[in-house]
């Protein structure tokens, strides 16, 4: 197996690198401009757009637009990063079906699994980035965040790196209960921006978002459970990075496993605990 240590495209750059001879890292690296939406600024996105006279105007509404306090942006872009980073990167370990790696040392071919990271650069310039994101201030809490991954850009708000609970009918065996999940915006869209679609498909409905308990505490659901469904950016990449040289080459692949326990972010606010056997 032919490997490249670093790959650059529009999308985003990629590096794989040994950490040991059973060990190799493979970060997705992005460089992302943050763009400041005060209320006269002017943008288009479609049917997102702003004038410059306050209100931004979108297919669910209009939104007055509120001015950044300078404290308040800076904060806000550390964040961004260090909120996406932490949910995104080291969540991931592809194991291999086959031993595919030969070491410089002279052990013989083993199975080397990939840790999977990802790191973020703030930039000043869309030239510069690979994704660039409007931030809005809106005072109407009711703005759909969205990314638009084949443009490389999403509009986010000041409230998406916090945690927030959403409330909706879910199934739990043969009956609907109404369950609250824990989202972080800006984790989700940025599963967008890594190409991965809601956990029922393409589309806005409540369906696509999930119907049973499983899909909707899923992190492209209404949750932040990560799957190893999600590990299929960085094993897609990989394709870039390791180049068959024989058919045994051509062999080898790569499943996705999540690498360590996560929390459970979802209430049954309908459960009610088991009534006593009887004695």
């Amino acid at each position: 197996m032919h490997i490249h240590l670093f790959r650059n495209a529009r999308r985003w750059d990629s590096c794989l690198v040994p950490i040991d001879d059973t060990t190799f890292g493979m970060i997705l690296q992005f460089k992302v401009r943050l763009v400041r939406v005060e209320p006269n600024t002017r943008f288009f996105m479609g049917e997102t757009f702003a004038t410059g006279n306050g209100m931004l105007h979108d297919t669910y509404g209009h939104f007055h637009l509120d001015r950044w306090d300078d404290h308040e942006w800076e904060n806000y872009k550390d964040r961004f990063v260090n909120v996406v980073q932490r949910h995104w990167s080291d969540k991931f370990i592809l194991d291999p079906n086959k031993d595919w790696h030969v070491p410089r040392t002279t052990s013989p071919r083993n199975s080397a699994t990939i840790q999977c990271g990802l790191s973020i650069q703030l930039v000043d310039s869309s030239s510069q980035a690979h994704q660039t994101y409007r931030i809005i201030h809106p005072r109407e809490s009711t703005f759909r965040s969205y990314v638009e991954e084949f443009n490389r850009t999403g509009v986010f708000t000041h409230n998406d790196l916090e945690p927030h609970w959403n409330d909706r009918l879910t199934r739990i065996g043969s009956e609907n209960h109404n369950v609250s999940f824990l989202q972080t915006t800006v984790n989700h869209e940025f599963g967008h921006t890594l190409g991965l679609n809601h956990v029922k498909g393409v589309g806005n409905s409540d369906a696509n978002y999930g119907v049973t308990l499983s899909e909707r505490e899923n992190q492209m659901g209404m949750g932040g459970l990560l799957t190893p469904r999600h590990a299929q950016p960085w094993i897609t990449r990989l394709r870039n990075h390791l180049i068959p040289q024989t058919h045994y080459d051509t062999t080898v692949s790569f499943r996705g496993r999540v690498a360590s326990p996560q929390l459970i972010e979802y209430w049954d606010n309908d459960w009610r605990p088991a009534a006593p056997a009887a004695s």
